[in-house]
Order: C-alpha cells, then structure tokens, then sequence
C-alpha cells in the first residue's frame, strides 16, 4: 500500500523514492495545460519534483507557462527551463532528463490528464516487479475531454504492450511503450543520453530499447493517462503524412528502420543474442527492400508474416500491383 511517507513493501520496509516529473511544452493550449498541469498537482505519491522545459523560444509563451504553473502546482517543487532556440521534443526531454535528480523519471506532454494514481500505481509495479521501465495502456480523449476509446490497446488491433524479461526482440522492431504512459528508472534514463535525432528514434522507442537491453519491463493493463487526439499532438499525427509514393514508403518504413539497427548496434552494449535479434530483424528488412525494389520475394522475407501478418499482405499487395495502385490505397487511407 501507499502511505504517506512512502511505499511499504513486504517486510515493512518504507521506501521513498523521489520521482521526477518532466514536461516538455511548445506553444501549449492554456486550456490544455491547465488540465495537465492540475493532473499533476492531485497525483497521489508525495515525493515528486516538477521539471518544465519550454521550446518555443517565445518569451510570451515561457511567462504564460510560468504562470500557469505557479497557480496550478503547489504541492510539489517546480523547476522551469527554457530553451533559447527550438531544438525538438527529443532534445527538449533529453534535457530534461540530464536535470532530473529523481530515482525515477516520468515523462509528460503537454495536453494530457494524468488519473491521480497514474505515479503511484507505476512505481508500485517498478518496485513489485524489479523493473527498469514501467507503463500502462492509455484512454483515448478528444478536444472535448469526450472519451474516444477507454483503451489505446484495443483500439488497434496491431498494437502489442510487451513486458517482462525478453522484450527487446519486439521493441527492436516497433514501439509498444508511450512515453507520457511511462515510468523509468533515472541511472537507465541518464545512461542513454544522448537521444539520438527523432528520425531515428522518438525518445519513448529509445528509453525503452534501453531498458529492455539492462532489465525487465512491466506492465499495467489499467489505463492511467487520458490521451487527448487533436490537430496539435505528435503521436497523433497521421502515419502516412509523409508517404505520397513507394519512394516515400521505402525511405520511412525500410532506409530508416535500417539507419535505427545501425544506430542502436553502435550505442548499446547488446548481449550476444540481441546482437542476432537485431541482426535477424535487419536482413528482414533487407528482404523487404528486395521485393519493393527489385520485385523479387526471398525466404526471409515469408518470415514477415509470422511477426506481423497485416504488414506482410500489405507489401505483398504492393508488389502484386504496383506503385499506381499503393498510391490509391494511400490516398483512401488518408480519409
């Protein structure tokens, strides 16, 4: 259980971790922010630092944000950053990470609601678990506040949350872990500094690449952050939004993914059988390129349909039918 001192574990013992809440903002919505930040002020764990860095190079914005985080935040310390250029989210929260002096870092956008128990409930889980990286599902808000869908994991049917011991295998791939839904241990947080540029990795992959590589991640089925869907928001924005052709396709869903293997068997000291894990997800990427560039299918590449069926039908389609009709289906796929 909680108490106020703490948490209480099985022999008694009361730990009292401090947690580092760090937000990045740009340009918020005060009427957004408000809600996030008064989200934060009713968490119910106590020992909690607020660390908001602001990237809009605004003055007007980094007085207004100051503002609202004085009025909506009393129970905890606040510490407020700014940025003298944009340098982006990834660089922004990489900051924000070098400044938290927590024993665990939380990360926090700007136009969320955090459910009171969100802090508690993930540290619990850190401690019961042993784990390097906690999260949990989210909801689905609108601008509204109206509840789009009561869980992100059943809203898309190719989303898989993976936890426990061997999660790299997965995360090497494609991202499970949002990162206003996470907790993560700050030596794993500061130790993958720096974030590599967003191109390759949006901070939240990166973290959890990183705690995947050191230790266990767990998971909480229980949605505890209402994540609002707007024009504004990052994940939010549409997939396709940069892809008009099959060049496009081929540079953002296949070079990237490779430039992303290149880069993390560079940074990271991987294990011998991450090592084959990445080396194994790289020559599927590899096999790939070949069928939408040489229009030629490999062995390897009928593996694709074992990790992920839909992903292997849609290329198979590409390679079927050609660029004119993959630029149709983008087209419909965009409306």
């Amino acid at each position: 259980m909680i108490l106020k001192g703490g948490i209480t574990i099985a022999n008694n013992t009361i730990l009292n971790p401090k947690v580092s809440i760090v937000l990045a903002t740009y340009f918020p919505s005060e009427i957004f922010l408000i809600k996030q930040l008064t989200s934060l002020e009713h968490q119910t764990y106590e020992n909690i630092e607020v660390l908001i860095c602001d990237d809009s190079a605004d003055d007007v914005q980094f007085f207004k944000i100051q503002d609202l985080a004085q009025r909506c935040i009393t129970k905890f310390s606040v510490t407020l950053l700014r940025n003298k250029m944009n340098i982006g989210s990834n660089k922004t929260f990489e900051r924000l990470t070098k400044e938290a002096k927590g024993d665990f870092i939380c990360y926090c956008d700007q136009d969320d609601i955090w459910l009171p128990e969100k802090v508690e409930t993930l540290l619990r889980l850190a401690i019961d678990n042993d784990s390097k990286l906690v999260y949990s599902d989210l909801s689905l808000i609108n601008e509204n506040d109206l509840m789009i869908h009561r869980s992100f994991k059943k809203s898309n049917f190719r989303l898989k949350h993976v936890y426990g011991e061997n999660t790299f295998s997965h995360l090497v791939s494609r991202n499970s872990v949002s990162g206003c839904a996470m907790l993560i241990d700050s030596e794993i947080a500061k130790a993958s500094i720096p974030f590599p540029e967003k191109r390759i990795y949006v901070h939240d992959h990166w973290l959890a690449i990183c705690a995947a590589v050191k230790g266990k991640i767990a998971y909480s089925r229980k949605p505890l952050v209402l994540y609002r869907i707007h024009a504004g928001n990052q994940i939010g924005e549409s997939r396709l939004k940069s892809i008009h052709n099959l060049n496009d396709y081929i540079k953002a869903r296949l070079l990237d993914q490779i430039d992303r293997i290149d880069y993390l068997e560079k940074k990271l000291s991987l294990s011998k059988n991450n090592q084959i894990l990445a080396k194994q997800f790289s020559s599927l990427i590899q096999s790939r390129l070949h069928l939408l560039k040489n229009k030629k299918m490999t062995v390897t590449f009928l593996k694709t349909f074992k990790s992920d069926p839909v992903l292997f039908l849609f290329e198979v389609a590409i390679w079927i039918m050609g660029e004119k009709c993959f630029c149709i289906i983008l087209e419909r796929l965009r409306k």
